[in-house]
């Protein structure tokens, strides 16, 4: 009676609840479930032993023994570290251009979320052929204004090849932080910002004693949005170098992809995406510990 009365009252509520909850488990906790399972087996699909298991040994192979698996932890620090910082210098000054009383402000805004909207592989694939180190947009430009004599080739060089994918990313990227930080702004009163301007201050202090005080809890969200999705930004570098040159530019999930699709090892590749998994889990609470208290 009891049970049936509980139906009855919460049961349409549970109905609602139930594709929400059956896609988290289908599609979040299985694959999370089968990754950890798959990461304490040996498990090649081109080797004829087939699947055994071998308890942590993936994970002892890649924290010791793997020559390029802290090479590349740092390619994805660097990664999520600098897009995030850049695309925030670039953010914050459009949001305050778009806030301000430009002409056509709507249609500036409108042209400013185009990198945002657009898919990954068709911007990396654009900018691949920015880069071309023979007929490349780059090479024509820095050319003809004579800031390079020799063209170069950004996705082949070692030095070059980092700022140039970080270039790209920010220019997916910072759309998105701008549109928070616009949102923000529009939510701060115009009688205290002309109030502190009647008081003496210029528009120096009044962004840092003003507004990016009050947009804090918006930047504190938006960057942790931005480390995780820049961390599992996977397409982009995959469109651009495929890793390369060698493992130069890469980073966790494309040391998965490599290892578990290009070499085959299911079980090498998943103990990866489980110590990625880690990482961007220490990562995003390093920067809440250091940044939450402020922004509650």
């Amino acid at each position: 009676m009891m049970t049936r009365n509980f139906f009855r009252t919460h049961g349409f509520g549970y109905m609602l609840l139930a594709p929400a909850v059956l896609y988290l488990i289908a599609f979040q906790f299985y694959p999370l479930f089968e990754t950890i399972r798959l990461s304490l087996f040996d498990y090649s699909l081109i080797s004829s032993k087939g699947m055994s298991f071998i308890g942590l040994d993936n994970y002892v192979y890649l924290l010791k023994e793997d020559d390029k698996f802290w090479k590349i932890m740092w390619n994805s620090l660097v990664w999520v570290i600098g897009s995030t910082v850049f695309q925030f210098a670039i953010a914050i000054p459009a949001a305050l251009i778009l806030n301000s009383k430009l002409r056509s402000r709507g249609l500036w805004r409108g042209l400013m979320m185009v990198p945002w909207v657009s898919p990954v592989i068709i911007i990396g694939i654009i900018w691949k052929w920015i880069y071309d180190g023979h007929n490349g947009l780059a090479n024509h430009y820095l050319s003809a204004l004579h800031i390079i004599q020799d063209n170069i080739v950004w996705l082949g060089d070692d030095f070059w090849v980092w700022p140039a994918l970080l270039l790209t990313s920010v220019w997916k990227g910072f759309p998105y932080i701008a549109l928070m930080l616009l949102s923000g702004m529009t939510g701060i009163s115009r009688e205290m910002l002309e109030a502190a301007e009647v008081d003496g201050a210029n528009f120096w202090q009044r962004l840092i004693g003003i507004v990016l005080p009050l947009l804090r809890p918006i930047m504190y969200v938006t960057g942790m949005v931005s480390i995780v999705s820049s961390w599992t930004k996977f397409e982009m570098i995959w469109a651009l170098t495929n890793g390369g040159p060698g493992f130069e530019t890469s980073i966790l999930p494309t040391y998965v992809y490599t290892n578990a699709f290009v070499y085959y090892d299911l079980g090498r590749g998943s103990a990866i995406a489980a110590l990625s998994m880690v990482f961007v889990l220490v990562l995003v609470g390093i920067y809440a510990k250091l940044l939450g208290k402020e922004n509650d």
